[in-house]
């Protein structure tokens, strides 16, 4: 403001207003001439408004998740609802800073006017952009599977490549470090192959495109950063646990849709590239982790063990079944197993060693009915759940951030749930197994934030919330995997 023509214009003003009331009310005045630039008009500030403004109705009644884009110039948006029927100027109305979602509760069930206004930093604001929705009547009662569609949803609108089937390690790779991104394909894709199994017959139009999905995954080999023009399949990897991985998983996408290529691919896998680097020595006979490498460990011969024993379920050849039973072998006279006292798989214990070598057992004994194979996967299994070790305020422990150690956990949960779903396990290890899951999968809902829809992400540890940072794949897969694993008990259950 220029200080010294305000003083200057005031005290004009006050001068013609002492001579104005010196002259008699009947008399005539003079008009008072406008001072140049006394009355400039405030410039007009434009604001982008909102865009995509969206209100969809939740499992709840009289809630509606809005959802909106916030334009770059605007540091708030201003969210306001109101009932059909009466004014705008009646309305509700939340600001919100950070986020683009807002969870609206409305006072009763009818149709609402949504409103969407951007804020700028001064203050300045946008025209508003309005929608109307109507929210659900009555609640939907709670499902697991409700819940798995949600964490599977997230996991593949954020983190799938859905050109190419694969797996992103970060929301829409936002940090560019996917390339090496391999053996937790398998585990990404298992999950959207679990979910799958449970909605093929109820939702086809869903189903067949995760049907494209698997197709693609399989044509881009998984992600396999090695294309080794020598390979065939295209799934040779220097690393052989990599390889055990997406070979189990292209089982499962065979026993889920019937597709042979999948299996025939993982039979391939094996035959060439895995069991032919098995190596003997007084130990025994066991899979390196490597190829040229012959360190050997828990986390190759235990997968190792599991394609084995389901190769030989799917193509009764015996020397699958001879495979599996030298690797279970290997595993058991060379670990921390060879205690009969001791659940450990390895040390340290990891939940994916505990539920793979667990699953392995359990699958030979449905082939050789052999007792000691079902002792040994309640054993193993029943350590994870029950063993502070693997445990962290009696939820399955925070393993850690890295992309291996975050999927560590969505291996290990379908195979618990497998062995809570045989009836030929003990009893007290159903019961016991069941109840931890369902603490797990509770303690999850809780710290899920629904206000972030659709980047509702799972955190590292189910006991906390995701809260900042950049979200990851693995823990996103964890965190669904546990949530379709729930899905598979309350299905059994209905």
């Amino acid at each position: 403001m220029n200080t010294k023509r305000f003083l200057q214009t005031g005290a004009f003003a006050l001068a013609m207003a002492f001579a104005l009331g010196a002259c008699g009310d009947d008399e005539e005045t003079t008009p008072v001439p406008e001072t140049p630039g006394q009355t400039e008009e405030p410039e007009e500030v434009y604001v982008a408004p909102v865009t995509k403004l969206e209100a969809e109705q939740t499992t709840k009644a009289n809630e509606l998740q809005v959802s909106w884009t916030k334009p770059g110039d605007a540091a708030m948006v201003e969210i306001a609802w109101w009932k059909d029927g009466t004014e705008a100027e009646t309305a509700e109305k939340e600001n919100v800073l950070y986020n683009n979602t807002l969870l609206v509760k409305v006072s009763e069930y009818g149709l609402w006017h949504i409103a969407a206004t951007a804020i700028d930093n001064y203050g300045h604001r946008s025209e508003p952009t309005e929608i109307t929705a109507t929210p659900r009547e009555t609640d939907i009662p709670f499902s697991w599977s409700a819940m798995a569609d949600s964490c599977t949803y997230v996991l593949i609108e954020q983190f799938m490549d859905k050109q190419r089937g694969t797996f992103w390690s970060t929301p829409n790779d936002v940090s560019h470090s996917s390339g090496n991104i391999y053996w937790q394909q398998a585990h990404a894709m298992d999950v959207v192959v679990y979910a799958y199994e449970r909605i093929k017959d109820t939702d086809p139009e869903r189903a067949a495109t995760y049907e494209r999905y698997f197709q693609s995954w399989y044509a881009n080999d998984a992600n396999n950063y090695n294309n080794d023009p020598n390979d065939p399949t295209g799934f040779l990897n220097d690393f052989t646990d990599d390889m055990c991985w997406i070979c189990l998983t292209l089982l499962h996408m065979t026993e889920a849709t019937g597709d042979a290529q999948y299996a025939e691919t993982a039979k391939q896998v094996y035959d060439d590239y895995i069991i032919t680097r098995a190596w003997t020595d007084d130990k025994g006979t066991g899979l390196p982790w490597k190829n040229n490498n012959n360190g050997r460990n828990a986390c190759t011969n235990s997968p190792g063990c599991l394609i084995a024993a389901k190769l030989h379920l799917r193509y009764g050849d015996q020397k699958y079944l001879d495979d599996a039973k030298m690797l279970y072998d290997y595993m058991t006279t060379n670990y921390p197993l060879k205690d009969p006292n001791d659940g450990r798989v390895e040390e340290p214990p990891l939940t994916y060693t505990q539920g793979t070598f667990g699953e392995a057992c359990r699958r030979l004994y449905h082939i050789t009915g052999e007792a000691k194979y079902m002792r040994m996967a309640e054993r193993v299994i029943k350590y994870a759940a029950t063993d502070g070790r693997c445990l962290q305020d009696g939820l399955l422990r925070h393993e850690g951030t890295s992309m291996d150690q975050s999927i560590f956990k969505a291996v290990y949960i379908p195979y618990a749930v497998n062995l809570t779903l045989d009836e030929n396990a003990m009893y007290d290890v159903r019961t016991t197994l069941k109840a931890f899951i369902e603490k797990n999968a509770e303690a999850l809902r809780t710290h899920m934030d629904r206000r972030a829809w659709p980047e509702m992400y799972c955190d590292y540890f189910w006991g906390t919330t995701f809260t900042s940072g950049i979200a990851s794949m693995g823990a996103q897969t964890s965190g669904a995997s546990l949530m379709e694993g729930m899905a598979r008990l309350e299905a059994a259950e209905e």
